[in-house]
């Protein structure tokens, strides 16, 4: 009887065993976090970055700002394979390093909305040399003089890579954070 048990015990242990190199991936996840601090004129917003997935090649990378009573004002999700600067990372503790690089307020590619390129007469949108400007155009979106309304606010701003080829760019201003529209960059 005991060695029927035990032959039982083992059909089970290998039958619920994953196959090799399954679980390495499984076991290891890619469950990462960073925080950082925005400092939007006399606000200070929590920035917040995690993933989340069954290795980093397949994780979803989430987004949060905070107000000072850590409420959630603004959030999105992100494939990690598509995030130019996250889509490389191979575990946990360079998703980590990613992350934090990913939402770092140090070094703004725009400090605020009078950085934004202008709209000349006549154009489509905005021009910002080779690199160009997409105004946001959801749900009723910008138009030349909105465009200069915006960059006379000289609203805060907060952009981050968003894509393989582009910064998405935020500003908060009028008490609220409104997503701006996404500047392009060789990739």
């Amino acid at each position: 009887m005991r060695i029927i048990l035990m032959a039982a015990v083992a059909a089970l242990t290998v039958a619920c065993t994953p196959p090799a190199g399954e679980v390495d991936q499984m076991s290891e996840g890619c469950d990462a976090r960073a925080t950082s601090q925005w400092a939007a004129g006399a606000d200070t917003f929590s920035i917040e970055a995690a993933t989340v997935g069954p290795d980093c090649a397949r994780a979803v990378a989430t987004f949060v700002i905070r107000n000072s009573s850590g409420e959630p004002i603004y959030a999105e999700a992100h494939v990690t394979a598509n995030v130019m600067t996250l889509a490389s990372t191979a575990d946990p503790g360079a998703m980590q390093t990613a992350l934090t690089e990913w939402i770092d307020t140090s070094n703004p590619a725009f400090a605020n909305t009078s950085a934004l390129p202008e709209w000349p007469a006549n154009a489509d949108a905005p021009t910002g040399g080779e690199f160009p400007f997409y105004p946001d155009n959801h749900p009723v979106g910008y138009d030349r003089e909105a465009w200069a309304a915006l960059r006379t606010a000289a609203y805060p701003m907060f952009c981050y890579v968003q894509g393989m080829e582009s910064l998405a760019c935020l500003a908060y201003g009028d008490g609220g954070i409104e997503f701006i529209g996404v500047q392009t960059f060789p990739g």
